[in-house]
């Protein structure tokens, strides 16, 4: 079993951070977003806040803070088309696109996707980058333009019966696989809408929290199981291999030379691999005194991981 690799920097963030990556354009920014829920608050606009909070690495010196307009930040996601452009699912309905220029976060646009009162609980980039898909706290899908004329929601789908955690498009940008607190993963069509496929109810025994999609035939889901599963998509959906990672599985992120990252919740972070004997564990961070929700991987040093833990509000840089 690998060894609890320590931190080579950490920093406590203002807020609870909630999500992060590294700034394409010049990874040594690393921009998180943050998540504060205020019990005591009287109307919905004042519920939930959030910020975006750029760092510099590997000091983790801030740089800039911006205040999201509408509300708390749930995820976010840098385009395929522009390293400097990032969607940001925010917690009233709304996409925020952002640039990073230099050391300043800079408001694009506000795109209306639901109405006020939903969630968008996750966001994920078109691979030609015109589009983003999102998910919503009562179970749906939506397909959204972000630029030109096309802006705006182009369709939409509820494949769950609960909250949708978690999208990813297909390499080819063809479908969208989507989980949800149903503990289902769906298929669907991105030019139809239609559904292509969904896990049989028992595959997951808890909500699908995290999807990656691997090649055209494989899918990886993490769960609030705290299993890792990795999906065959040719024919009906079948899991391969289970790996159990000791926490809920959040977020997943593929690594260069075919590794893949793993935010689990309470357990902290894993790093797996999957050889002829298996998924295997190689590489863990378990700083957190909280729930582990955010992770990215340094695009120039694969070997330099940025995580982060929600109620303590760390955000720490540590190396594979």
């Amino acid at each position: 079993m690998a060894t609890p690799t320590p931190s080579q920097s950490s920093t406590t963030a203002a807020e609870p951070p909630a999500c992060l990556s590294f700034v394409p354009h010049d990874p040594t920014l690393l921009l998180v977003g943050t998540y504060t829920l205020h019990e005591s608050a009287t109307t919905l606009a004042s519920k939930k806040t959030g910020t975006l909070c750029l760092y510099r690495v590997p000091s983790l010196a801030h740089v800039d803070t911006l205040t999201t307009s509408y509300g708390a930040v749930l995820d976010v996601k840098f385009s395929p088309a522009s390293g400097e452009l990032a969607a940001v699912a925010l917690s009233r309905g709304v996409v925020t696109l952002v640039r990073v220029l230099d050391e300043r976060i800079v408001v694009v646009r506000h795109v209306r996707v639901v109405e006020e009162a939903v969630l968008l609980l996750s966001v994920a980039w078109a691979p030609g980058g015109d589009a983003v898909a999102v998910t919503t706290t009562d179970g749906r899908v939506l397909l959204v333009g972000v630029g030109g004329e096309d802006e705006g929601p182009r369709w939409e789908a509820t494949p769950h019966s609960l909250e949708a955690w978690t999208v990813e498009f297909s390499p080819c940008g063809r479908r969208v696989y989507s989980g949800g607190d149903d503990a289902v993963l769906v298929v669907t069509d991105v030019e139809t809408a239609v559904e292509l496929g969904r896990t049989r109810r028992g595959a997951h025994e808890a909500g699908v929290t995290a999807v990656m999609a691997r090649g055209a035939d494989e899918l990886w889901s993490g769960s609030y199981d705290e299993t890792l599963r990795v999906w065959d998509l040719r024919g009906r959906m079948r899991a391969v291999e289970e790996k159990g990672l000791g926490g809920g599985v959040w977020r997943l992120h593929e690594m260069v030379g075919g590794r893949v990252l793993a935010s689990c919740m309470h357990a902290g972070a894993r790093v797996v691999e999957r050889g002829g004997t298996g998924v295997q564990i190689v590489a863990r961070w378990e700083e957190n005194e909280s729930m582990n929700y955010g992770g990215h991987v340094h695009p120039d040093a694969p070997g330099v991981v940025a995580s982060c833990s929600f109620y303590d509000k760390k955000v720490a840089i540590w190396n594979v």
